[in-house]
């Protein structure tokens, strides 16, 4: 009797054990999402154990629009009823991360893609609505504090005499170089290796978004880098998500992130986290558009 009480008793012990374990595994089907080891890296020093889905203000030490995409996207699918948990996926560059979407291992990235990136794919993946929107991405000439050439240029003609940094996987960045006259374009594949080619004077500037610090500087792997004074650049083009068609959570992924973004558009976030964040910055706004005219006969505004 003794016996049949205590295999009973185990028996019991691991219904108590596993069932939650069961469930546990049940609910805990994740959602992988692509991220940037530099995006990585300062997401997390913004975060500092916050909850994303919390976060009402998108400034602050580590802001920059990379990290406020981040965190819109959390907000957007939580507002849009997305309730499996997020796992990051390391990855290795920007074009390699939407093939992985592409291909269904991860069910989107954790910034923004410009559309024109996605042409090729656009029948394999969902594409969200935009964030950034034609027109909206405003950025600067950044260089280092200690090129006096560069931060002296202020005419076009100038401007266009100096040696230019980009990777070219970025498309938008090259043809606004290009379109405005840069002739002298270097390449490197990652942002960390602009910012040090600058540094060493091996290159004059490069297009960047403007920091969001009153004096709009910026640093990259420890080094700081400077706007040119007085003039910025559209790179033309609207920005989104991709969304794998080929991942099993792909379509609930996708109807919860479109409405949840409509949400956000509603109230404002979406605009006062690029504001915050630096993005759109007021400090900017009267500065000399070098590319307007361009811009305007492109799009047909």
């Amino acid at each position: 009797m003794l016996v049949k009480i205590q295999i009973a008793l185990c028996a019991l012990c691991w219904l108590l054990v596993a069932v939650p374990a069961m469930l546990w595994a049940d609910d805990s089907e994740q959602a992988p999402i692509g991220l940037l080891p530099d995006i990585k890296h300062d997401y997390l020093l913004f975060l500092a154990n916050r909850v994303p889905e919390e976060i009402t203000f998108f400034g602050g030490p580590h802001a920059r629009r990379d990290v406020a995409e981040l965190i819109l996207l959390q907000q957007a699918l939580a507002l849009g009823g997305f309730k499996r948990q997020i796992n990051f996926i390391n990855e290795e560059n920007y074009f390699r991360s939407i093939r992985n979407v592409v291909e269904g291992k991860t069910l989107s990235i954790s910034g923004t893609i410009w559309l024109q990136d996605l042409d090729q794919v656009k029948d394999q993946v969902f594409i969200s609505p935009a964030t950034v929107r034609d027109g909206e991405f405003i950025v600067g000439l950044y260089t280092s504090p200690n090129n006096q050439r560069a931060l002296g240029s202020h005419t076009l003609a100038e401007l266009t005499q100096l040696r230019a940094v980009s990777s070219r996987q970025w498309k938008p960045d090259l043809r606004a170089l290009q379109t405005l006259g840069f002739h002298q374009i270097m390449y490197t594949p990652n942002w960390i290796n602009m910012a040090r080619m600058l540094n060493v004077g091996r290159v004059d500037l490069t297009l960047a978004p403007f920091g969001m610090s009153p004096d709009l500087h910026i640093r990259v792997d420890g080094i700081e880098l400077v706007p040119i004074p007085e003039v910025k650049v559209i790179i033309a083009g609207s920005r989104h998500w991709p969304i794998s068609q080929k991942h099993p959570y792909g379509v609930e992924f996708y109807q919860a992130l479109t409405k949840g973004m409509a949400l956000l558009r509603a109230q404002g976030t979406i605009e006062q986290a690029y504001r915050e964040s630096g993005f759109f910055h007021p400090a900017v706004a009267d500065w000399t558009l070098l590319n307007a005219g361009t811009h305007q006969q492109k799009t047909g505004d």
